[in-house]
């Protein structure tokens, strides 16, 4: 596959203001004032918050910085929980007591580790403006978004003082969602609909992808994720008595042991599961691509087709992630404390993202029966709320497309299944429709510094995401379900 292919299938699988004045698109260094060319608010603003480290327990100051901007900026703002790592709060236009149908914008608060910094082209707390972009741990996992939430509700304040509109809008920043979401996401769902009503739930998701050479009469695809993987890290342990000399080790020693059934699990091509999440979204990406190829991806369940998955997902990994489970071997430990000495003990952990409908029990069965070693044992670290349906396209995924198609002229959009897991799945468990989209376009670039080093955010995606959610929101507010 060519280079430009390799970056059509790694986009699409992690895809993951009504009128915009002309002058938010100039943009400079912040090192290089200049009383012509404005930096646009929304980046400044950015800036100072990625400028907060909130490692994943540590979220406490930048979700206060976070909370008195939307409270200065006017909007109602309630704590669901305000504990030391687990701040949870929304700001909305009208209070939740109102039980106004809520439109929910969700973002998380925490980042990863930013790792050796001396890898980084600029400080990752530092929040740097330069090359028409903001630089920085979480700059656009998750602190860009919701910047762009912020701002798109903030351009319909006026219209809420002025008229008693038909719904609520809510900003819901949440904690922990790098870790399991235990001090997030679940405290929140537990009374969701209660405390918000919601009408439906925008969270982080699929994204814009430009000019691919699959679909070359479509300048531009997003992907609107209507369904997410389910987080099972596993720790894999082999523990035997065989902890002698090394000079001497017998064939069953730990280590060996660990080896041989990592690389069988590892090595192993995972089966293909066709849901009925991807299948809409190969579907609705044929139909945009036509020709032989789209009438390949028309007919998921033909036998064409899983050659087709099983031919790319071979140069092209993510390919195969939307129609398999993944597991990922994330690290190894042992209790060795000598060179010439045999580890009693070796582990393995392991993060396993599961497709839609796929359950523990059934990962935990798959591994065990690959492996087939009566030494090796499994425990569960974490397992997330999945195995439910996604959301199928209706009303607001209509109103989403549209507001994209405003903004980006010409582009296509469709439903995805996003291969990685996010917040999204515990507020989906609430029976309310529940879509992710990062409403811009990214490339690999981008992509590929999530959770790695010198993560960034172009200006020009602030400025075009919240002229997106700008315009959804102002056509919700003016339209209903019935219209």
């Amino acid at each position: 596959m060519t280079k430009t292919g390799n970056f059509i299938i790694r986009t699409i699988v992690l895809l993951a203001v009504l009128y915009t004045p002309a002058e938010l698109f100039a943009f400079k260094d912040q090192s290089e004032p200049s009383d012509t060319v404005k930096i646009p608010e929304a980046a400044l603003f950015l800036s100072e918050y990625v400028s907060i480290p909130s490692i994943s327990g540590n979220e406490n100051e930048a979700a206060y910085f976070f909370a008195k901007k939307c409270e200065e900026a006017g909007l109602h703002v309630h704590f669901i929980s305000d504990d030391p790592g687990s701040v949870n709060f929304a700001a909305s236009l009208y209070p939740l007591s109102s039980g106004k149908p809520n439109i929910i914008f969700q973002n998380h608060i925490d980042v990863v580790p930013a790792g050796d910094t001396s890898f980084w082209r600029f400080p990752p707390f530092e929040g740097r403006i330069a090359e028409g972009r903001v630089w920085g741990r979480g700059a656009l996992d998750n602190k860009g978004l919701a910047v762009v939430q912020f701002f798109a509700i903030k351009s319909i304040l006026d219209m809420a003082k002025e008229t008693e509109l038909p719904y609520n809008v809510t900003l819901l920043s949440v904690s922990g969602e790098e870790t399991s979401s235990s001090t997030g996401a679940m405290i929140v769902a537990k009374n969701f609909k209660e405390v918000f009503n919601p009408a439906v739930v925008i969270g982080e998701g699929g994204s814009g992808m430009e000019n691919l050479s699959i679909a070359p009469k479509v300048k531009q695809i997003f992907g609107i994720s209507i369904a997410e993987k389910e987080h099972l890290w596993l720790k894999l342990t082999w523990r035997t008595e065989n902890a002698g000399h090394t000079s001497i080790a017998e064939e069953n020693n730990s280590t060996l042991l660990f080896v041989n059934g990592l690389s069988k699990l590892l090595n192993t091509p995972m089966p293909i599961i066709i849901t009925p999440e991807s299948e809409l979204m190969m579907k609705s990406l044929g139909r945009e691509v036509g020709g032989i190829v789209g009438k390949v991806m028309n007919n998921p369940d033909g036998k064409i087709f899983q050659k087709f998955v099983k031919k790319y997902a071979v140069e092209n990994p993510e390919l195969g992630d939307l129609f398999t489970n993944k597991i990922t071997l994330s690290g190894v430990s042992s209790n060795n404390q000598s060179m010439n000495q045999n580890s009693s003990e070796v582990n393995a952990y392991l993060d396993c993202r599961l497709l839609p409908g796929v359950t523990a029990d059934e990962m935990i069965s798959y591994i065990c029966s690959l492996i087939n070693d009566p030494e090796m044992t499994v425990s569960v670290i974490s397992l997330g709320k999945g195995g439910g349906k996604g959301t199928m396209p209706e009303f607001f995924f209509d109103k989403i497309s549209d507001a994209i198609k405003y903004e980006f002229q010409g582009a296509s959009v469709i439903p995805m299944l996003f291969p990685a897991s996010a917040d999204n799945v515990y507020f989906r468990q609430e029976g309310v429709p529940v879509y992710g989209l990062n409403p811009f376009i990214v490339d690999y670039e981008q992509i590929n510094a999530i959770h790695n080093y010198n993560e960034f955010i172009d200006i020009e995606d602030l400025v075009r995401g919240i002229s997106v959610y700008s315009f959804l929101l102002k056509d919700l507010l003016t339209t209903s379900e019935e219209d």
